[in-house]
């Protein structure tokens, strides 16, 4: 019976957050609202209240299923060797803009970091949190590759060398989804200038 129980809760869960996405992507952020997934997903407003609490919540958990599903390709897609630390960085970032935008468009995006700032505290937010960090340690084994290969220093720690190419990612990331106009291949050229910057700034 709990094995049951536990099912017809996922399915819930599921029926939500398939239910908010349409509906975000149709409506905006302002235009969606907790009755509304409720009724789209067949469910009452408090059961859709009870698993998400608020309106932002349910948007985490939308954001959370997408990067649960790239994070179940992204080591595929980061297979192809690369020559450098800045193709292997835009090889990253070009994945996950296209991935994010396929899945919710910018202005809901804007919503997603002004919430999982907002909020820090909710247990969403430290998810989207937790799965950011994951997909930067997407990022180790190809730098790894590029250090047995001698293309990156090896005395370089990758795990932080990670942490660190993923930040840059994530800051033109925001930049990115902060105007409506700026394309990708524009982000892709800012990102080439802060790596040569940062790969030529020795004395």
């Amino acid at each position: 019976m709990a094995g049951l129980r536990e099912k017809q809760k996922e399915d819930r869960k599921r029926s939500i957050v398939a239910a908010a996405r349409k509906l975000f992507m149709e409506a905006g952020y302002e235009g969606t609202t907790i009755d509304g997934i409720a009724e789209e997903a067949g469910l009452s407003g408090v059961t859709v209240h009870n698993y998400y609490g608020t309106k932002s919540g349910v948007l985490m958990a939308v954001v959370a299923e997408s990067d649960r599903e790239l994070l179940g390709r992204i080591d595929e897609d980061l297979s192809a060797d690369q020559d450098s630390l800045t193709s292997l960085l835009l090889l990253f970032a070009g994945v996950i803009r296209r991935h994010a935008v396929t899945h919710l468009d910018k202005s809901l995006w804007r919503q997603v970091i002004a919430s999982s700032v907002s909020d820090s505290e909710s247990r969403f937010s430290k998810g989207y949190i937790s799965l950011d960090h994951k997909l930067a340690m997407a990022l180790v084994p190809p730098i790894e590759k590029l250090q047995s290969s001698g293309k990156v220093n090896t005395g370089a720690d990758a795990y932080h060398l990670a942490k660190a190419l993923f930040q840059l990612q994530n800051g033109r990331f925001i930049q990115f989804i902060s105007f409506d106009e700026l394309s990708s291949d524009e982000v892709n050229e800012l990102l080439v200038n802060d790596m040569q910057a940062l790969l030529t700034a020795h004395a």
